[in-house]
Order: structure tokens, then C-alpha cells, then sequence
């Protein structure tokens, strides 16, 4: 599952910050920035998650990934562990034949929507607080 939200500039200044602190410092401040944000957002996403709640399986099959650079770029995801609740939850999201507006319709996507603005700060303030950036 992907937001969509896009950090300009980032390239840049983390390939600037490797040439003066090291590629192995970078990227452990940038994996422990993203995996504590991903923490910090996991309980968020379960309560919004808790309008498909019937048994309570969806909600808590909700995890965070691990980083990963498959792209290039670091990133986590928010989304569904093992089983199939994934699929129950993409039928609430986008609605299906016999209920195109079921209980949870676009919950995710609005999620992923509030976060545009306040994701990229929160993961700077932690990038910066990893690095002891104007302390």
C-alpha cells in the first residue's frame, strides 16, 4: 500500500550527509527514523482500521515493514500481516458489487491523505534528532 507522498530534496541532502558522515551512519539513523515513525503511526492506523471491526482479526493483523531499498529509496509500510484479512479489508476500502459504500469505505485512503503534510516533518524532526541537528 502506497500513499503516494513524496519527500523532494531528500537525495540530495542524504547523499551530502554521506560524504561527511558516512554511508553506514546515514543509514542507520534513517532506518531507525522511519521504523520508530512506523510505530508511532501503527496504533493510529489501527483505530482507523476499527470501522471494519467485527471479530477484531483485521485490526490486528495490522504491521508495520521492515525498511526497505528495493526502489532506491528507504521506506516502511503500513498494511496486513500473514492471512487473508487483507482482502477483506481492500473489499471495505473500495466497496464491491453489493455494496459499493460498505462500513470503512476509503478509511485507508484518507489516512494516507492526513499524513501528506505531517509524514515528511515527522520523519526530518527524527532524521534531524538522530544526527543531534541544532541541539
Amino acid at each position: 500500500m502506497a500513499s503516494g507522498v513524496k519527500i523532494t530534496g531528500i537525495d540530495e541532502l542524504l547523499a551530502k550527509m554521506e560524504r561527511e558522515l558516512g554511508e553506514d551512519k546515514v543509514t542507520r539513523v534513517v532506518n531507525k527514523a522511519l521504523r520508530e515513525t512506523g510505530k508511532e503511526l501503527l496504533p493510529d492506523f489501527k483505530e482507523e482500521l476499527s470501522s471494519f471491526r467485527d471479530t477484531g482479526e483485521t485490526v490486528e493483523s495490522a504491521i508495520i515493514s521492515g525498511v526497505s531499498r528495493a526502489s532506491g529509496v528507504p521506506t516502511i509500510k503500513l498494511g496486513f500481516g500473514e492471512g487473508t484479512r487483507w482482502r477483506l479489508a481492500h473489499l471495505n476500502e473500495l466497496g464491491y458489487a453489493k455494496n459499493p459504500y460498505p462500513n470503512g469505505f476509503g478509511v485507508i485512503r484518507r489516512f494516507a491523505e492526513n499524513l501528506e503534510g505531517k509524514y515528511p516533518t515527522m520523519i526530518a524532526n527524527r532524521v534531524k534528532g538522530g544526527f543531534r541537528i541544532g541541539k
